[in-house]
Parts: C-alpha cells; structure tokens; sequence
C-alpha cells in the first residue's frame, strides 16, 4: 500500500468520521498545530535523559492524541468529548510534585539554557499557540471547556519541566566544581556550605521544625550560618556553638552529653566556654579526617539531631554522587 492517497491534492482533508474540509479550516488548524506540538516534544524527549520525565512526556503525548481526536470531530455528526476533568486534574498534580522541589521561579526565563529545556520551550510555545486557535473555535462550535483547560495546564507543565531541567544542569555544573574543591583543598567553601544548608532547611520543614543551621570549618569557625522564618534567637548562638564543639572535639555532640556526666571521661566539660553537651552537632569527615561541622538549633534534641545528621549525609552524599538537588 502506498504512503500518498492523492485525495488531498485539491485542499481538502477528513475530518474524523469522513466529512471532507477544507486544509485551512480553523479545526484542522488547531488539531495541526497539536499535533505539531506533539512531535516536538517527541524530539525533547529524544534529547532528554531524565527518565522520570520522559514518563511524563510519555503520558502528556498519548493526551494529545486524544486531544487531536476531540479537535478533528467538532461539529460533525462523530463529535465526542475526550478531555476529562480527570486529565486536567492529573497535570496539575504532576505539576504540584514538581513545585515541591522549590526550583526557584522568581522573573521570566530566557530559552536556551540547555539544548533539552530549549526543546521544551518551543514545544509550550506550540501549545500556547494551540490553545489560541482552540479559543477562536468558540466563535463557531461548542467547545469542550476541560480542552481548553487541558491545552492551558499543559503549557504549564512544560514550562516547569523546562526549568527543572535548566535547575539540575546549573547544580551538576555545581557539583564538579565542589568537587574539586574538596578534593584539592579538603575545605568546605561557601558554595558547599550553602547548599548542605539549603537541603538541612528543607528537611526541617519536612519534620515541621523551624531551626538555625551553622556550617563551620574544622576549627570551628562559622562559614555559614542562617535562620529559618520564626526559629528562637537563642538557636542563632546554640547552632554556632554545637558545631563548635563538633569541630574541635571531633565528635557528636550527642555523645558528649554522656562524656560529660560525672562518671564520665569528659566531666566538667560543658563548663568550658562555648561547649554544648546535647544532640544537634555532627563533624563533616572526609574518610577519619574532620573538615568542618554542622550545628542545628530549634527543635528538640532529637529533631535536631536528625537535622544535623541529615546534613552531614548529604555532605557524604556530595562527595560520593555530587549535589543532587
């Protein structure tokens, strides 16, 4: 069977269920243009190695037929609605998890900051450009208010998939430049200490804590210290101090409460000037050698405790994988 038909040579096409149109009629516009948007994200996903999101771009794909289908069957005697409430609900969904991550989105991006994001943003552009032709279609037909929903989350979802891409390329990029650092010079500099704090400040609002997160070299001096919205000022000096005493006794300061009893080796010890004899305190090592240390003050002993831990895995977690976001 040959590929041409020849029955389109006069500048007509089928609308779904054989009625014959023009090609310049506004539903095969709008359904051209769909599909148009289509098979530009089938060349995103070709370029993309995230498989997580190739999976959406997956889904989002086999919509869009169905969107297609819906466009190609207004005002025929085969109309049908396809786009449901619960397919607009499910963008939404996927586009909420991805919020969750915090990629920051604060001013208008310009496209191009990776060959995978700029493919993304030519495919909302098309979407949007979709969505425009559907809306003039209201000048003709009843149209399917959950189409337009859809076509609009759509563009959404997109955009946001774009940025995440952008976000965990800048962060790899990060990654081989903390790296070295680490590696060459066995410090921890701003840039790591910024991060280890920024992942800290999302597991505290995990547990439902609000801390103070200090990040100091291995002699216990602060690199980084920052105070989440609503934790006590008093945690500002107990952090500091936690992972002072981290630092200098190379040690966590959960273990020093017990040292610290009377009938332990270090008695008398959290009289010492700047000492903390509680949990909250962890020494970031590189093999057995202490670099630095965390502090989290604002929570209970156990909160955080597991705050501190949390850090001082994903400083482990940077040298063995890189930043992950």
């Amino acid at each position: 069977m040959k590929i041409y038909t020849k029955q389109g040579d006069g500048g007509t096409t089928s609308l779904l269920g054989g009625e014959k149109t023009k090609k310049n009629d506004s539903r095969v516009w709008t359904y051209g243009t769909v599909d148009e948007a289509n098979s530009y994200l089938g060349f995103a996903k070709a370029l993309i190695v995230d498989e997580r999101i190739k999976d959406i771009i997956i889904h989002v794909q086999k919509d869009l037929f169905e969107v297609g289908a819906e466009l190609a069957s207004i005002g025929t005697k085969d109309y049908k609605e396809r786009i449901t409430e619960e397919l607009v609900c499910n963008l939404e969904k996927i586009i909420d998890e991805i919020d969750k991550e915090k990629i920051a989105l604060k001013s208008f991006v310009i496209p191009g900051g990776t060959k995978e994001s700029a493919a993304l943003d030519i495919s909302r552009a098309i979407v949007r450009k979709a969505e425009r032709y559907a809306v003039s279609l209201e000048d003709s037909y009843k149209l399917n208010k959950n189409l337009l929903k859809y076509l609009n989350r759509l563009s959404d979802l997109i955009y946001i998939l774009a940025r995440l891409i952008d976000y965990n390329y800048v962060l790899d990029k990060s990654t081989e430049k903390i790296k070295f650092i680490i590696n060459c010079n066995k410090k921890i500099n701003r840039e790591l200490a910024e991060y280890i704090v920024h992942r800290c400040i999302k597991k505290s609002e995990e547990i439902n804590v609000s801390t103070v997160i200090c990040i100091t070299d291995n002699s216990g001096n602060p690199i980084m210290l920052q105070r989440m919205d609503n934790a006590l000022l008093a945690s500002i000096e107990i952090a500091r101090n936690k992972a002072y005493s981290a630092a200098v006794l190379k040690m966590n300061t959960d273990k020093l409460y017990h040292l610290a009893k009377p009938e332990g080796e270090l008695y008398g010890i959290g009289n010492m000037a700047n000492i903390v004899t509680f949990g909250g305190g962890v020494p970031l090592k590189i093999a057995e050698e202490v670099i630095g240390a965390i502090g989290v003050s604002g929570g209970t002993v156990k909160q955080d405790t597991i705050v501190a831990e949390y850090g001082a895995e994903i400083f482990k977690e940077v040298q063995s994988y890189g930043i992950k976001g």
